[in-house]
């Protein structure tokens, strides 16, 4: 799985583009800088765009040619990124230790993604968030980006039920035209999903 990742990254090329994704750029401008994490960070586009308003950006990406091509964009735009090049499933971090954590077009089987959100929310602090957006399960079959195993795909109810005991912001399943670099362009069926960690 890495070396397919590689190969996706190997290209000078950023495959998913230089700005950030819509939906983060969106809701993180609305909120003070602080402490943020963003899981499968790719070429770095949406960490990067952060560290530019002043989070301190942690990342991470199983692929060391995206990292290395994240390290590269940071570095012409003057910021710093704390990236590790691991998988998810053996990453860790402190306890309620992030304000934000980034999760855009991360898939994975259902299994593996119930256990990584649950503990991304262990490593949230309390009234902090998740930012989502990812392929809904009706983009299987399209053209714009995406894995092509339904499982991988979200819906409402699967991350109502990962996202348990947090208060849900928003949630909304919706169709749009992606326009994000080669792997990501054309008419798409996302779902963008904001939730907060109560405050004990």
């Amino acid at each position: 799985m890495k070396a397919n990742w590689n190969n996706r990254y190997d290209s000078k090329e950023y495959q998913y583009g230089l700005e950030p994704n819509d939906f983060f750029k969106k809701q993180i401008q609305l909120l003070a800088a602080g402490r943020m994490l963003v899981p499968a960070a790719g070429e770095g586009r949406d960490a990067v765009f952060a560290a530019q308003l002043g989070w301190e950006t942690h990342a991470f990406d199983s692929s060391d040619s995206a990292q290395g091509k994240a390290n590269k964009l940071a570095g012409e735009r003057s910021v710093n990124l704390h990236y590790e090049c691991i998988d998810a499933a053996s990453v860790r971090y402190p306890l309620e230790s992030f304000d934000v954590i980034a999760l855009v077009y991360f898939h994975q089987m259902p299994m593996e993604r119930y256990k990584f959100h649950q503990q991304c929310i262990k490593w949230l602090k309390p009234g902090g968030k998740i930012i989502l957006e990812g392929f809904h399960k009706k983009q299987l079959g399209l053209a714009s980006g995406g894995p092509k195993i339904l499982d991988m795909l979200f819906d409402k109810e699967e991350l109502s039920l990962d996202f348990e005991g947090l208060r849900i912001e928003s949630m909304e399943e919706k169709e749009c035209i992606l326009n994000e670099g080669p792997l990501h362009q054309g008419k798409a069926f996302v779902i963008d999903l904001v939730a907060t960690k109560p405050i004990a």
